[in-house]
């Protein structure tokens, strides 16, 4: 009969959910949901004098912030990447490593404050670096799959 049409707006506006479910469920699964100021809580020695100082306790008031503020990140991250088609990426690759790097800083100066050793700064820029490859690669993967050229659908594979 003719010409197949191009998809409607509305109709690959309704697909993008699923490209921003699938993104955000692997970035779920992959980051966990802790901060990493909330794992090195996790590993404190709780025999240690130093984990019940005033250093100690006021350093771990901080650690809610960052699990909230990692969550928020997880879930957001993609779906305004996803959503605004890429344009998004440079601004939410630039607050997500601001934020992982100050989660790290605070996340030493806890184990520092509760008797650890804590991390070096060129150890936090590695982590912080390793993070933000992950989270550029995972970001621009979202953004492809939702302004790729082929999108999985019931009936076969559409552009």
């Amino acid at each position: 009969m003719g010409q197949k049409q191009p998809a409607s707006t509305a109709n690959r506006l309704c697909r993008r959910p699923v490209s921003a479910a699938a993104l955000l469920l692997l970035a779920t699964l992959t980051s966990g949901c802790a901060s990493h100021s909330g794992k090195t809580y996790a590993t404190l020695d709780r025999d240690s004098p130093y984990f019940y100082s005033s250093q100690c306790q006021q350093a771990a008031r901080d650690i809610e912030v960052h699990d909230d503020l990692k969550l928020v990140r997880t879930v957001v991250s993609p779906v305004a990447v996803i959503m605004s088609g890429g344009l998004l990426l440079p601004a939410v690759f630039a607050a997500n490593v601001g934020l992982d790097t100050v989660d790290r800083v605070d996340a030493s100066r806890l184990d520092i404050h509760c008797g650890g050793q804590g991390q070096s700064p060129i150890q936090i820029a590695e982590g912080v670096a390793k993070g933000a490859a992950f989270g550029l690669a995972t970001s621009a993967a979202g953004s492809a799959i939702s302004t790729g050229s082929v999108v999985p659908t019931a009936t076969g594979t559409g552009r």
